[in-house]
């Protein structure tokens, strides 16, 4: 006969944190504060009772829109394996988020996002600092807000982008093209009519 006190250990092993932990998309890698290059695989653990899908996003760090972009999706339970590959290659360098966010049977959506991941394709890196995983169980450390910045600080400005278009570009292009057009056609008048005055000659 099973005492009391066993019952209530076993109750709580299948319904205290271990199931909570259970019913969470978790990420791996990348960490948060990791510096990231090229492709990057985006790792972690699906296995979630009823789930029907995952997708995994990335969006900018600062943006205040809930603008997100999508990297891969899939329908898989994994545990340690690779969600989606991101290529860093095809955006600026900066500061971003990924977002995991699965679909449950149930009409639950379930999510985790890993904060302050440096992209460096273009820029020097520097010290790659990512947090230290917390392990099952472990009084997780108290964490600052993704954007806070220590006081008499600034964030360091990024690199402008040298593909972009400014109003004055374009309006200097438009009058260039412009004036090249009108050189042309006067050009070309005047070929026209000294070409009419040798046929009449």
């Amino acid at each position: 006969m099973i005492k009391p006190t066993a019952f209530l250990i076993l109750a709580l092993l299948f319904t205290g944190p271990f199931s909570l932990l259970a019913q969470q998309v978790i990420v791996e890698s990348p960490r948060q504060g990791e510096a990231l290059q090229g492709q990057v695989a985006v790792t972690g653990t699906t296995d979630i009772e009823g789930l029907q899908s995952f997708t995994v996003e990335f969006a900018y760090q600062r943006d205040q829109t809930d603008t997100w972009f999508p990297i891969g999706r899939g329908d898989e339970v994994l545990r340690g394996g690779t969600l989606a590959t991101w290529d860093t290659t095809t955006i600026s360098d900066g500061l971003y988020k990924i977002r995991v966010r699965a679909e449950l049977k149930d009409g639950r959506t379930l999510e985790t996002v890993v904060s302050n991941l440096r992209v460096r394709n273009y820029t020097p890196v520097e010290t790659n600092t990512p947090e230290p995983l917390v392990a099952a169980g472990a009084a997780a450390a108290p964490t600052q807000p993704a954007d806070y910045i220590p006081g008499g600080k600034t964030p360091t400005p990024l690199p402008g982008n040298p593909a972009q278009v400014t109003p004055t570009d374009l309006g200097d292009s438009l009058v260039r093209g412009g004036l090249i057009a009108l050189v042309l056609f006067l050009v070309l008048g005047a070929y026209l009519g000294l070409r009419g005055l040798f046929r009449r000659g």
